[in-house]
């Protein structure tokens, strides 16, 4: 069993506006979504967007174009 459980990290990101963007994302699309800021160890800041393990599958194909968007 993780760590987190029944949820599972749908998308990290290095900021919280890309992570607000994200779970507005999976909030119209219907995935109840939570998002987590983690400092992270010396300074290793990181914003993760949780669902529910059983919505892993549909948040990660809502966050598609999302992510692609974000590649340099």
């Amino acid at each position: 069993m993780s760590i987190l459980g029944d949820q599972a990290a749908a998308a990290v990101f290095d900021n919280r506006a890309d992570a607000d963007e994200a779970w507005g994302i999976l909030s119209e699309g219907g995935v109840p979504a939570t998002v987590v800021t983690d400092p992270g160890i010396l300074g290793a800041y990181q914003v993760s967007v949780i669902v529910d393990r059983s919505d892993l599958e549909q948040a990660q194909g809502l966050l598609a174009s999302f992510m692609q968007r974000r590649l340099p």
